[in-house]
């Protein structure tokens, strides 16, 4: 299970919910998303997309986009973390959890309890 804003992704599964509830996403597009995912934040080139997603078939540039556009309307808020390198490809931003701060142990001495 993977969590990219309101999405939760199955790519086992290969499912996708919003807010919990199920989406439909075409077999090619949920390829493009699974693809992004893979790469975990890395530049994917939309040579490398369009030979992954289209092995066997010579398809137009506009066909990527579509798929995108698809992707990013299901992502609705977050959309903006489908980020375009014009010319060059795709990038899936996961955004960062806040850890919460380590616990600092302060060992304190009490002068009653101190050892002489």
């Amino acid at each position: 299970m993977i969590r990219i804003g309101n999405l939760t992704v199955f790519p086992d599964r290969r499912e996708i919910f919003v807010d919990g509830a199920p989406v439909e996403l075409s077999y090619r597009a949920m390829d493009v998303l699974l693809i992004l995912i893979e790469a975990n934040g890395a530049l994917v080139t939309k040579d490398e997309l369009m030979d992954r997603v289209w092995p066997t078939t010579i398809v137009e540039d506009n066909n990527l986009y579509v798929h995108i556009c698809t992707i990013r309307k299901v992502m609705d808020e977050h959309r903006k973390l489908l980020v375009c390198a014009p010319g060059r490809g795709y990038r899936l931003l996961r955004p960062i959890q806040p850890t919460r701060a380590a616990s600092t142990f302060v060992a304190r001495t009490d002068s009653k309890q101190a050892v002489q």
